[in-house]
Parts: structure tokens; C-alpha cells; sequence
């Protein structure tokens, strides 16, 4: 199983706001079935689906079909993350799972080592969270089943990760502090980091376009939109156009709709919203949805956020840095320790 994905913790600073949603957690759950003290014996031949010793830790086999499973899991993170630092081949990805699934079983035999375990309740209460997410129970099976992993796999696999996280929690994670001093110097040496983009304030009148909309419903849409624009530079209120001729669901009171940032909208109508001066009305846009007529109301120049808004999130996320990096070197300490075997790859 994957207790924490090593080096995989790359934390977004395009907003300050990041340092509070986009942090990765300590541990996280991969494999299955990996490096479990408790191991079945594999079968007597080992050329059987999954029962490949790919590596021994102290001892402990480690199994093709438990790097199978931590390719997988390792594979999603870089993927949702969007890091482009990644493996560029298969057997790339496969050695860094792999790498993974041997620090893991290190930490997990240290956690054995100073009296770690998992507490029974609280395995429970995790394994019955993750069923919630299921419809129901044979669902779950269902899931577990393909992947090959049994119930009991799972739980055994949650006490190990559990009794990782006690041993950082406890042993590891009160040796690991970081002074206001600390997070200023960061601050300071990164102020490209702590900056709110642009942004611009917008409302605007839609009118949808359906599969079924024709040719002449459209045009007729463009011209009752050019209406529009003409009363509203005659003096008539934008917002009450809105209000009563838009077909935005998602619009607020009087087409509101709020700050937006470049990369949240279609090229085309991000390039007329912020060309757009404060209180401009644009002509007819259009896009995959339908037709828009928008107004900007304010924008926003690019501004440093101060060390204040900042300085209790980011403290928390140099905290995570430095606890990670303190793990790094107890992973790196037992590895020099251990009996690492890894067979030669067959040809």
C-alpha cells in the first residue's frame, strides 16, 4: 500500500488561497496488498498471476500483483495533478511504484518496531467511510473484486497505514516546528507565489441555444440582444435588462456574475470580458451555450496578498514540508539499513 506519495507533494501558489485547498495529505491509500508482514505464502509456482516476488524488504516479500495495483494508484495522482515531471514510460512508472511500495514496508516495519499499531475502532469507522461511497455493499465487492482485493485486505492494509500515521503523529510530527520568522523569510523570497491575478466584474443577459434551436430562432436571439444593448446605452438599468430578459440559472441578481479570472472562460469570450472597460457593454458573444451580452463592473489589477492573510496557512504548509522532509530522511536512514533484494528482471 501507498502510505504517501514521495516527491509527488507539489503544492499550486497561483493563488494564495492554494496554501489552504491544494495541499496533498500525508498518507494516502495505494496497493492493496502490498508488503504485509502477515503474507500468505505465495504459490508453488511462481509464474501464477500476481505471486512474482518483485522485491524483499528485511525479509518481506513484496508481489507483482501488489505493484500492479500501486501503478495504478500512483498513476492517478500525477495524472489529476497535472505535474509534468513524470515517468515517460512504463517501466519508469513502475520502478517509482515500486520504490514507493519499498519505503512503505520500511516505515510500516518501523512503526512495528516502536510499538505502533493501528486502534480497531478507528479502522473500522475509515472502512466503513470508504463503503459509504459505494451505493451499497455488493457494490463495494463489486469494486474490491476488481481489483482483486478482498475486505480483509483492505483492513489489514488500513491498520498498516494507520500504524504508519500513529508513529509520524506521535514520534515524529512535535520534533517539527516552523517560526513566524520561517514563514516571513518564505514569504519574502516568493512573492510571485502570494499574488491575486486579474481579475473583473461582470454581469450579463444569456439567452440559450438549444439542439433543437433553428437558424431563425437564433438570429432572432442576436437581434433581441442588440435591443438590449441600445436601451442600456440609452440609460436603461443593465441589471434590470438582466433580471428580466436572461435565461442564465447560474447568474445572480442582475446577471451577476461575480469576479472572474482568466482560464475559467472560452477564449473568445475571455479576450471581449477583459478588454472590456468598467462599465462597457460588449456587442452579441457567442458560444457553444448560446448568446451573451456582458457588462464589466470593476476590474482588478494583479495585487500582492499581504503576510498576514497568508501567514497561518502557509505556516501549515511549511509545517507539512518539513514533516515530509523528515520522514524523507527516516525512509532514506532504514533503507541504508535494510535488506533490499529486487531480482533481475527476466529478458
Amino acid at each position: 500500500m501507498v502510505y504517501r506519495m514521495r516527491n509527488r507533494w507539489v503544492v499550486p501558489f497561483a493563488l494564495a488561497a492554494a496554501l489552504t485547498a491544494g495541499l496533498a495529505t500525508l498518507l494516502v491509500i495505494g496497493s492493496c496488498s502490498a508488503g504485509r508482514s502477515e503474507r500468505p505464502e505465495p504459490a508453488a509456482d511462481p509464474e501464477v498471476a500476481g505471486k512474482q516476488v518483485v522485491a524483499q524488504v528485511n525479509g518481506v516479500p513484496i508481489y507483482a500483483s501488489d505493484l500492479n495495483l500501486a501503478v495504478t494508484r500512483f498513476q492517478q495522482p500525477l495524472t489529476s495533478s497535472g505535474q509534468e515531471e513524470q515517468p515517460q514510460s512504463e517501466e519508469e512508472l513502475r520502478d517509482a511504484a515500486l520504490q514507493v511500495l519499498i519505503e512503505n514496508e520500511l516505515l510500516f516495519q518501523e512503526a512495528q518496531a516502536r510499538g505502533f499499531t493501528a486502534a480497531p475502532e478507528a479502522v473500522e469507522e475509515e472502512m466503513a467511510a470508504i463503503e459509504r461511497q459505494f451505493p451499497g455493499p455488493t457494490t463495494f465487492d463489486k469494486a474490491l473484486a476488481q481489483m482483486s482485493v478482498a475486505r480483509e485486505d483492505l483492513r489489514r492494509d488500513l491498520e498498516r497505514a494507520q500504524a504508519v500515521e500513529r508513529m509520524i503523529e506521535t514520534a515524529i510530527r512535535p520534533t517539527v516546528s516552523v517560526s513566524p520568522e520561517d514563514a516571513r523569510v518564505y514569504y519574502d523570497a516568493n512573492p510571485a507565489r502570494f499574488t491575486d491575478p486579474e481579475r473583473v466584474h461582470v454581469r450579463q443577459v444569456f439567452l440559450q441555444v438549444g439542439p433543437d434551436t433553428t437558424e431563425g430562432q437564433k438570429a432572432e436571439m442576436r437581434r433581441t440582444l442588440e435591443g438590449l444593448r441600445s436601451r442600456a446605452l440609452k440609460g436603461e438599468s443593465f441589471a434590470k435588462l438582466a433580471d428580466q430578459y436572461s435565461q442564465d440559472p447560474n447568474s445572480g441578481e442582475g446577471g451577476d456574475m461575480g469576479y472572474l479570472i482568466r482560464g475559467q472562460l472560452a477564449k473568445d469570450f475571455e479576450k471581449t470580458v477583459f478588454a472590456l472597460k468598467d462599465g462597457e457593454i460588449s456587442g452579441v458573444v457567442s458560444s457553444i451555450y448560446g448568446y451573451h451580452l456582458v457588462q464589466a463592473i470593476e476590474h482588478q489589477a494583479p495585487s500582492q496578498v499581504s503576510f498576514e492573510r497568508v501567514k497561518e496557512s502557509l505556516t501549515g504548509f511549511l509545517v507539512r514540508r518539513k514533516l515530509d522532509q523528515t520522514v524523507s530522511a527516516l525512509a532514506k536512514e532504514l533503507r541504508e539499513k535494510a535488506k533490499i533484494a529486487i531480482p533481475k528482471k527476466r529478458k
